[in-house]
C-alpha cells in the first residue's frame, strides 16, 4: 500500500515523522542489501520479475488514500525463502514499480522514498523473529509464516496510518482501523496464495511455484470488481 496524499504539504510534526521513517528505512535497506546472498540466481530473478509485474496490478479503495497490489505475497515469499537482502530487493523494487507505474498524481520523490522506506522497515522487522522461530526446527514453519505475515501487516499499516493521520491532522487510531478494515481480506488472500507458492517451491521446485502466480491476478481482479460493485451500490 502506497502513494500518500499531499505529502509535500506537511506540518512540522509530519515532516519529522517522515524524516525518521526515511532515515530508518534507508539505513535498514542499505544494511540488508549488504547481506545479499543468493543460492539460486535464476530463481531470484524470476520471482523478482514476477513481483515487479504484480506491482502493476494496483487499485485504489474508495475513502482510503493508498493503493493496493499483490506485492505483499512476494514479500512474504521473500521472507520465507530468501536471505534478508533478497527479500528487501524483491519488496522494494516491486514497491518502486507500484509507485511509478501509471501514477495518477505527480510523482513526488518524498512519497516514493517513504513507500520504499516503509516496506524496508516492515520486511526487516518481519524477517528476524520468524527466522528465529524457524531455527528451532522445520515443524515450526507454519508458525513462522503466520508470524511473518502478521508482523509485516501490522508494521506496514501502522506506519502508513501514522503518516496519513499526521498529514490530515487526524487521530491515528481511526485512520489505522480504516486501512486495516479495507486491506485485511486482501492481505489474507495474498498470504494464502503465498503459502501455496512456498509449499510448491519446497515440494516440486520454484518453477511450479510460478504456476500458482495467476491466482494472485485472479484475486486482484475479483477484489477490484467487488470494490467497484460496492462503490456503485453505495452511490445508488
Amino acid at each position: 500500500m502506497r502513494e500518500l496524499p499531499h505529502i509535500d504539504r506537511m506540518s512540522p510534526r509530519a515532516n519529522i515523522y517522515l524524516q525518521c521513517i526515511l532515515g530508518t528505512g534507508i539505513f535498514l535497506l542499505a544494511d540488508g542489501l549488504s547481506q545479499f546472498n543468493t543460492a539460486d540466481l535464476p530463481q531470484f530473478f524470476a520471482y523478482l520479475f514476477v513481483a515487479m509485474l504484480s506491482a502493476t496490478w494496483k487499485f485504489n479503495v474508495p475513502g482510503v488514500p493508498v493503493t493496493y497490489s499483490p506485492v505483499f505475497a512476494f514479500i512474504l515469499l521473500g521472507i520465507a525463502n530468501y536471505s534478508l537482502g533478497e527479500a528487501l530487493a524483491i519488496g522494494c523494487a516491486a514497491t518502486l514499480v507500484q509507485c511509478l507505474w501509471r501514477a495518477k498524481e505527480r510523482r513526488s520523490p518524498r512519497k516514493v522514498l517513504f513507500s520504499v522506506a516503509v516496506v524496508a522497515i516492515g520486511i526487516t522487522v518481519a524477517y528476524n523473529p520468524p527466522h528465529f522461530v524457524l531455527s528451532q526446527g522445520l515443524q515450526y514453519a507454519p508458525r513462522m509464516l503466520s508470524l511473518a505475515a502478521l508482523v509485516y501487516f501490522v508494521v506496514n499499516t501502522a506506519l502508513v496510518a501514522g503518516m496519513v493521520a499526521l498529514v490530515r491532522e487526524e487521530p491515528c487510531a481511526p485512520v489505522w482501523k480504516t486501512i486495516v478494515r479495507s486491506s485485511l481480506l486482501y492481505y489474507l488472500a495474498g498470504g494464502v496464495i503465498a503459502t501455496f507458492i512456498i509449499v510448491a517451491n519446497r515440494l516440486w521446485g520454484w518453477q511450479f511455484g510460478l504456476l500458482i502466480v495467476p491466482l494472485l491476478y485472479l484475486t486482484y481482479r475479483s477484489y477490484r470488481s467487488y470494490l467497484a460493485k460496492r462503490d456503485r451500490e453505495a452511490v445508488l
